[in-house]
């Protein structure tokens, strides 16, 4: 199993932390809970860039850990229990997770510091909070805070936030959070800690599998049997997945997989034409089009087979008309499934037909059929069909429909004597 993590920042600071508090601009104090601190900066004494990440790749975690060694200057003001933070070991650590909803691919983050003070607050006036945001040269701007307040009695506070909607641009920026303890909006703190962020990303590792040489009929499009895999750990899956070709001599219908999970794989086919009598494929898996694997095939022309005897022709099940260059008339009895959990499938037999499909002159049928406009009754059945002799034919036919119905039936047809 292969995996590539890249530490995009890296907590290291050192000694203490130089500076300050600036207060945002104008001196407003926005309504919602710990919102005079939005837009605040926390002097870092550290510059950094912010990282500026390719498309691909996907934001796993960021850790802050606050110790002493990253305490603002001037702090503490105040050595009252109620106004110090419990640190076992020295530190405090927080961690952001990071997500991508399943329906927008919007990225959603949940994070939780479950801590405490030195003790309960008599007159229940003391504020925790913890900030996130980026670095702006050397400062800190908060981009967004969570409050507890503390209790008379518990000293235990709970700073969390868990997002799932599709507004949160920002949150992919944060390289720093603060963590601090007031008496409430607009007033000065008693203590405070500045952190860089030890983000982890990873990049989904995509692969493309294909023949190394392929025979195609000249000007007719063939499909290309390819798999593409992704070797990334569970958890880091790879979205908006497709397989893409070039070459010279070679035209090539892309092929779009959607999303991918890590440790898992996928079948396709690319659809390919040859212009002129050999060319290479080059093919390109990516993600969110950026390119993240490769592949090659030979291609040489081939010439047409011999098309398939006018006439009936028939399979255990199956039967259908050879005439004019289509099949026409295709029957076929299959087994049907349908149903599932949490009830018992029922199965039965049920015969179908299919839409009138032309021949390639490679002998290669590919066709599918649909009812789209009712999705009560919405289904999608699909023919493969090769004539591998003028009297002889292999195919797969397959059926999905309402209820969870599903046909499966591979045959071998030959033609009536």
């Amino acid at each position: 199993m292969r995996r590539t993590i890249a530490i995009a920042t890296a907590i290291g600071l050192g000694g203490g932390l130089l500076v300050g508090v600036t207060a945002p601009a104008g001196g407003t104090e926005p309504s919602a809970p710990g919102g005079a601190l939005v837009g605040q900066s926390f002097e870092i004494g550290e510059k950094g860039p912010r990282q500026r990440r390719a498309g691909a790749e996907q934001l796993i975690s960021a850790t802050a850990t606050f110790t002493a060694a990253n305490r603002v200057a001037g702090m503490p003001t105040s050595t009252a229990p109620h106004h110090q933070f419990v640190m076992p070991g020295g530190s405090l650590s927080v961690t952001v997770d990071y997500g991508y909803h399943w329906q927008d691919d919007s990225l959603i983050y949940d994070y939780s510091l479950d801590t405490a003070m030195g003790a309960g607050d008599p007159d229940a006036s003391t504020r925790t909070v913890l900030g996130f945001g980026s670095r702006q040269g050397t400062s800190c701007t908060v981009e967004e805070v969570s409050v507890a307040w503390l209790y008379r009695y518990i000293p235990d506070v709970l700073l969390y936030d868990d997002k799932e909607t599709p507004d949160l641009a920002s949150a992919a920026g944060w390289d720093c959070a603060v963590l601090l303890v007031d008496s409430g909006s607009g007033t000065p703190p008693y203590d405070a800690f500045v952190s860089v962020l030890d983000v982890v990303a990873a990049t989904p590792e995509l692969a493309v599998r294909a023949p190394r040489k392929d025979r195609l009929v000249k000007g007719v499009w063939t499909r290309i049997p390819v798999t593409v895999s992704n070797a990334s750990p569970e958890g880091i899956g790879a979205r908006d997945v497709a397989v893409t070709g070039a070459g010279k001599g070679v035209k090539v219908r892309p092929l779009a997989l959607g999303s991918l999970q890590g440790q898992d794989d996928i079948d396709g086919h690319v659809w390919a034409r040859l212009t002129r009598p050999k060319g290479t494929l080059r093919l390109t898996v990516s993600e969110k089009g950026q390119a993240l694997g490769r592949a090659t095939v030979k291609l040489r022309r081939r010439p047409a087979p011999a098309p398939p005897k006018a006439g009936s022709w028939s399979a255990g099940g199956v039967s259908f008309t050879v005439r004019g260059s289509k099949v026409r008339g295709f029957r076929i009895n299959a087994r049907t499934t349908c149903g599932g959990y949490p009830d018992m499938p029922t199965t039965t037999n049920n015969t179908y037909s299919f839409v009138t499909t032309t021949i390639p002159r490679n002998n290669e049928v590919v066709g599918t059929e649909r009812n789209d406009q009712e999705s009560s009754a919405a289904y999608a059945a699909y023919l493969d069909l090769e004539f591998v002799s003028r009297t002889k034919a292999v195919g797969r036919f397959s059926y999905y429909g309402p209820a969870r119905c599903t046909a499966i039936e591979r045959f071998t047809a030959r033609l009536r004597r």
